[in-house]
């Protein structure tokens, strides 16, 4: 049985054509196209985060590099850390810097030894005579022979000339464990 197709079904069958041909289209050419476009860009993305993470580790590096060229080019041995349980000398360390002082108090803190590199808390008080001589103390403590940080410092002026200079300071030694 043949039959003549009328204009509207010849409309139609071109329509569903149209439809057929941009499907296709769209799912056999397009569609894996564009995935595998975003999966290069996502891969050069990648990439360039790479790159920018080396080069900080690159920078990094070489102003490592540098600043141990700067200790190693400096005349003596440079200061290393002390081995754990350094308060034995640490205290003989603190008395001697400390003699010119009128009188000190020391108190301990915890001692933190969650990391490879301990920290031990020293708070110290100290009155002397002169300004000259709290800062010569401070200056003694900062270039002491073991590694040490002064956390804090609080210096107390009396009103009158004569009157004692007092200090309040935390200090904290560091040890290699």
């Amino acid at each position: 049985m043949k039959r003549k197709l009328t204009a509207r079904e010849w409309m139609l069958l071109c329509v569903l054509a149209v439809l057929a041909v941009v499907s296709g289209y769209i799912m056999l050419f397009y569609m894996p196209v564009t995935t595998q476009r975003d999966s290069a860009l996502n891969e050069v993305e990648a990439c360039r985060l790479e790159l920018e993470a080396a080069q900080l580790r690159l920078d990094e590096k070489q102003r490592m590099e540098r600043e141990l060229e700067k200790v190693f080019s400096q005349p003596g041995e440079p200061m290393g850390l002390a081995p754990y349980d350094n308060l034995q000398p640490v205290m003989v360390e603190l008395h001697a810097i400390l003699d010119g002082a009128e009188d000190y108090s020391l108190s301990f803190g915890t001692v933190d030894t969650q990391e490879p590199i301990v920290r031990r808390s020293i708070s110290l008080t100290y009155t002397t005579g002169s300004y000259a001589t709290a800062r010569n103390i401070l200056q003694r403590l900062h270039d002491s022979a073991y590694r040490c940080m002064l956390d804090s410092v609080n210096i107390s002026m009396g009103q009158d000339a004569g009157d004692a200079i007092s200090v309040n300071s935390t200090i904290v030694f560091f040890e290699y464990q």
